[in-house]
């Protein structure tokens, strides 16, 4: 997949061809053509890998080390941006492609985000308000969180001139004051 995406980076999806694919994948077409019937599989592909890859980052955050759903919840979303922000280009490339998958791709694709970092967002939403009330839709506001971490790789030239620190942390207030002053309590050795 690598290969491919650096290629992609590049050349853009729609001016690469299968066979360019399958040379940046060090393999045949015969061989390319096993996995996949289409360059349309190659982009549903991506975002395979692209969710594969954020779980494994996630995971070896350690989450669970933190005591309480706060802290769990703004280690979850730092650990969110600093993979976004490590991660540039895929979400990029992830976020101009995806209009052009077929339609029971982009269903499953739209699921697997569902089922994964906006469920988790809401599942540590709702830890959170069982301790300090948020008084909002829990729901909403995973969603929100699950896009707002993305605001790095697809808008942060606008703010070309701050550091990522500083724009890391403007997100970070933006999102605390939305949760409210109670959530805040206790969480601040987190965005050291």
């Amino acid at each position: 997949m690598e290969g491919a995406l650096k290629l992609f980076y590049v050349r853009g999806f729609h001016p690469t061809t299968i066979r360019e694919i399958a040379d940046a994948c060090n393999m045949s077409m015969g061989q390319l053509y096993h996995y996949i019937s289409s360059k349309d599989d190659v982009l549903y592909l991506v975002h395979q890998y692209f969710h594969k890859k954020v779980f494994e980052f996630i995971k070896a955050q350690n989450i669970e080390q933190y005591n309480t759903p706060g802290e769990k919840l703004l280690s979850f979303i730092k650990a969110n941006m600093t993979f976004a922000s490590k991660n540039k280009k895929l979400i990029q490339f992830i976020s101009t492609e995806t209009k052009y998958l077929k339609k029971d791709y982009l269903n499953n694709v739209l699921k697997m985000e569902q089922e994964t970092t906006i469920a988790s967002y809401h599942k540590m939403l709702e830890d959170v308000n069982k301790e300090t009330p948020i008084n909002t839709d829990l729901e909403i506001l995973a969603s929100i969180l699950t896009y707002i971490v993305a605001f790095l790789p697809l808008k942060s030239w606008t703010v070309k001139d701050k550091s990522i620190n500083d724009i890391d942390r403007c997100l970070f207030d933006f999102i605390l004051n939305g949760l409210g002053k109670s959530v805040q309590q206790g969480t601040n050795k987190l965005l050291d």
